[in-house]
């Protein structure tokens, strides 16, 4: 078998590593995970913001530009954004200080297709984010024109990758929807 290495391969590794962590945590501390990479998302771009707004231009920031090999501002920007979210949707996941507790009370088979499809969505959810802030594009556009030149070629050679980041509104709502639909026909338990 030859598998050639490629960025839809490492979209579908990414995606099977997050569905088997999220299988791991189970469905209330996926959702926690997602819940939190919605923080994460708004924290992160607004701190790379603010990164980039205090530190471009200034002398100590370029020579760190220059040690990192980093291209420039921009690219170190983006380099911190996702930085920071990553950082903090693992904490959010490990540390956050909310909890998310759902009702069971419906059959194992029913329950496990929630826990696969909350699962698919903060997979979806995390690597789309990843690709917005590397493309440079703001969180609610979509299609190529929003596209940076960070992401340009790896978007033309990428079905999935262009797929991601084209409809990256769907999945940035989509877990939120679920979790609000869930929510509404879940009954609440007797306390």
């Amino acid at each position: 078998m030859n598998i050639s290495l490629s960025w839809d391969l490492f979209i579908i590794v990414f995606f099977v590593v997050i569905i088997a962590y999220s299988f791991i945590i189970g469905r209330d501390n996926t959702l926690k995970v997602i819940l939190g990479t919605y923080v994460s998302m708004v924290a992160a771009d607004a701190g790379g913001n603010l990164f980039g707004e205090y530190f471009s231009g200034s002398a100590l920031f370029m020579k760190i530009l220059k040690m990192a090999a980093v291209g420039n501002e921009e690219e170190a920007v983006i380099f911190v954004k996702v930085f920071l979210f990553v950082i903090l949707v693992i904490l959010f996941a490990v540390k956050g200080a909310f909890e998310v507790s759902t009702v069971d009370d419906r059959s194992a088979a029913i329950r496990m297709v929630l826990s696969m499809v909350y699962a698919f969505l903060s997979a979806g959810l995390i690597i789309s984010a990843i690709l917005v802030f590397v493309s440079g594009g703001p969180f609610l556009a979509s299609g190529p024109e929003e596209t940076g030149a960070a992401l340009w070629d790896i978007y033309n050679k990428s079905r999935l990758i262009r797929m991601m980041v084209t409809h990256s509104y769907l999945w940035f709502s989509l877990p939120a929807l679920s979790f609000l639909i869930h929510s509404l026909y879940t009954r609440k338990s007797e306390e």
